[in-house]
């Protein structure tokens, strides 16, 4: 059974600019009910133009298009037809995920989608409403204000309710939005209802029953919004969002968003069913306090900050959460098959990097579902077995996640692939597209990994890898993998990193003074309890070490490809050697990455390639004075 999704977009998103062309179906709101002194004004209708759909819209989405458009809303019908959402328009695939047509370009910053039946849906931004009755092949605007629709939901081909008002909180016991509104002939003209309380989120289902949060209570109507009663007290906290969803009329989830700091945001979760309301997941932090009308004893929720939430059912849902400050992995969906008396609790996805909205998550079957991933870039991620586990679909070739090194100027190999952290994947083409080579000889869990260099290769066919503190090595190019057994090596001690400077190495863990090194390829390695990684690394090679010296800047990195050496510094400055340490280049990274260095590899003295933190690939044919970006 699908369920309704309604989303309240917390403060801090991107709001949509507005483009230019020709206006479509510009109404005006009806003001011909008549409303009691506390009915909300209504929203004035903008008079501003935008582009008109598919005016521009390439025929296909490219993994370039796709790394630079913002996604936020994901959509599936069933296990085949689905629908994005973001900037820049609408896009639909009739293949599971891995193939995207454009079907509707727009200037708008798109975050929510509901669809009432295989033919009806809509899509909207803060400003602008499309709705299509063709399953999606044609998408028309209906609706544009200089208001903000905080809240949609549809019950119909024709009936439809929204909040309308402000994004976010203002100062005071308003919060978000300003009024309710009803529509009545598919979301073209809009009428005020009036309402006891301030609106924050509204869901309906059927053409009677709706919920809606405000006054800190979750309110209940069964005449189309004419009465509505108090069903649900959540105390005197004022949140910054709510999302609403209706899974069934006996089965109401509610998301409540507290307040912010620190990159975190404290939430709670509430459910109504068969035991009445009860909160059923919550997330109180210590930068963004405690989350609201949580009990000490209420269940934990996932990571620090709230994510996507879809109920399959009655009792089947999924809930995220995200963590902005860790790497590799901060977005994690865990699953409930009771209606939140317990939850099945996953651990972050490997490579997922972030999650753009609370409607990033969709799931046409109780196995299957599709996940956004990525902030900047997008990519999206499939299960088939209830959340347990993701991989990529979208785009087809995922970049590497952990590291990468190249040995030519086409040959690359790379370690961990969204989903999957022990996946080996080599691309032919300079980092153009990757595919997976093989895995690691470990378990499919992982730990927490730091940035840096975590594979390193002396040719095409020898190399070396660490993972979950383990050294292995490959001499028939990453085909398969030996465990390498260092000298006194407890297991509690840990590895993260392995760099090879010629036949000098070092491997060990920047967060432990407990490295081992190497002066002969790793045909033999020494232990050291005493030198931090970075340390060890400058210490081991003379060049090395009078370069750091002279820059006057601890050391982060450092490789070499004959006689080119590189090296970079813990203040994201980098040198460049082309002649075995004779002279050296210093480099500072583009303002434009926005994320720091995780990887750096260079095959002569020209071609090099860049990793960022947030998983994108970049390349330079002069020597890192300038970088473009691969794919």
């Amino acid at each position: 059974m699908k369920s309704f999704i309604i989303v309240l977009i917390t403060a801090g998103m991107v709001i949509e600019l507005t483009g230019c062309g020709a206006a479509q179906n510009q109404t005006q709101p009806s003001t011909s009910s008549a409303l009691s002194s506390s009915t909300p004004k209504l929203p004035e209708s903008s008079t501003a133009q935008e582009s008109p759909s598919n005016s521009t819209a390439s025929p296909k989405i490219s993994i370039k298009t796709a790394d630079q458009t913002r996604m936020q809303a994901v959509d599936f019908l069933n296990s085949h037809k689905g629908f994005l959402a973001g900037n820049g328009g609408v896009w639909e695939t009739n293949d599971g995920g891995h193939r995207w047509i454009s079907v509707y370009h727009h200037s708008a910053n798109f975050h929510s989608i509901q669809f009432t039946n295989g033919q009806t849906g809509w899509i909207w931004s803060y400003r602008t409403l499309l709705s299509t009755t063709n399953g999606g092949k044609t998408w028309h605007r209906c609706y544009h204000t200089s208001s903000s629709l905080v809240s949609v939901s549809f019950t119909g081909p024709e009936n439809g309710y929204a909040v309308m008002g402000t994004s976010s909180a203002p100062a005071g016991e308003g919060g978000p939005g300003n009024g309710l509104y009803e529509t009545r002939d598919g979301g073209r003209q809009w009428h005020p209802l009036a309402t006891p309380f301030h609106p924050l989120a509204v869901a309906f289902r059927g053409q009677q029953q709706g919920w809606a949060v405000g006054l800190s209570q979750v309110w209940h109507t069964t005449d189309k919004g004419k009465e509505w009663t108090p069903v649900y007290r959540y105390g005197n906290t004022v949140p910054t969002a709510a999302q609403i969803t209706v899974a069934a009329p006996g089965s109401i989830w509610v998301t409540l968003d507290g307040g912010s700091g620190m990159s975190q945001t404290s939430y709670t979760v509430l459910h109504e069913g068969v035991s009445g309301w009860q909160v059923v997941a919550a997330k109180s932090t210590a930068g963004a306090g405690p989350a609201p009308d949580a009990i000490i004893s209420a269940p934990s929720a996932p990571e620090l900050a709230p994510g996507p939430f879809a109920a399959v059912n009655n009792t089947q849902a999924f809930l995220g959460g995200v963590s902005a400050a860790r790497n590799f992995g901060t977005t994690a969906i865990w699953a409930t098959l009771n209606g939140g008396q317990s939850w099945t609790q996953y651990p972050p996805i490997y490579g997922a990097n972030g999650v753009p909205g609370s409607s990033a998550v969709s799931f046409a079957t109780p196995q299957k579902g599709w996940l956004i991933d990525g902030l900047n870039n997008t990519q999206v991620l499939a299960t088939n077995n209830r959340g347990q586990s993701w991989h990529q679909v979208f785009p087809s070739s995922p970049n590497p996640v952990r590291a990468m090194t190249f040995v030519t100027n086409n040959l690359g190999y790379g370690l961990g692939a969204p989903g999957h952290p022990n996946q080996i994947l080599v691309t032919h083409n300079g980092g153009k597209s990757w595919s997976v080579l093989g895995r690691l000889p470990v378990s499919a869990a992982w730990e927490f990994d730091s940035s840096g260099h975590a594979m390193d290769f002396a040719n095409s066919e020898i190399g070396w890898a660490v993972r979950q503190n383990h050294l292995f090595r490959t001499s028939n190019g990453a085909k398969t993998w030996t465990r390498v057994l260092l000298p006194e090596k407890r297991p509690s001690e840990r590895l993260t990193r392995i760099m090879f400077v010629g036949q000098d190495g070092v491997v060990g863990s920047p967060y432990s003074k407990t490295c081992w090194w190497t002066v002969n390829g790793g045909r033999s390695w020494n232990y050291d309890q005493h030198e931090t990684f970075s340390q060890a690394l400058t210490d081991s090679n003379r060049i090395i070490t009078q370069e750091v010296q002279r820059v006057g800047q601890p050391l982060s990195m450092a490789g070499a490809h004959g006689s080119v050496l590189w090296i970079m510094f813990q203040n994201q400055s980098w040198a460049l050697s082309s002649n075995n340490g004779t002279s050296w280049t210093m480099h500072t990274l583009p303002r434009s990455l926005s994320y720091s260095a995780s990887d750096l590899s260079f095959t002569n003295a020209e071609d090099g390639w860049l990793q960022i933190a947030s998983g994108s690939l970049y390349h330079t044919v002069n020597g890192g004075t300038t970088w473009h970006k691969v794919g």
